[in-house]
């Protein structure tokens, strides 16, 4: 279960769909949350296509020591934007 706090005129702008739709303020938040959700998901796959992609074309095997350049690890500190990219 998850609880959300709206600013009354979202609220209000909430409440006047739902009242078109015939549907609840929770059924329309469900479906919006799920929507944002997948739109995430194929973005974060689009990348990891396209990093990988980019990684063949260069000749990059998984076991290229290349990957360690690019802060590639779960555990690596060291924040996305310090990272070289693939084209440097």
């Amino acid at each position: 279960m998850l609880g959300v706090r709206l600013d009354s005129e979202l609220e209000e702008r909430l409440a006047a769909v739902a009242r078109t739709q015939g549907r609840s303020k929770s059924d329309i938040a469900r479906e919006a949350v799920r929507r944002y959700v997948e739109r995430h998901d194929e973005a974060f796959l689009a990348e990891a296509r396209r990093q990988s992609l980019a990684a063949a074309a260069l000749g990059w095997t998984e076991d290229d020591e290349a990957w360690e350049r690019l802060g590639v690890a779960w555990d690596d500190p060291e924040p996305a934007s310090n990272r070289r990219s693939v084209a440097e």
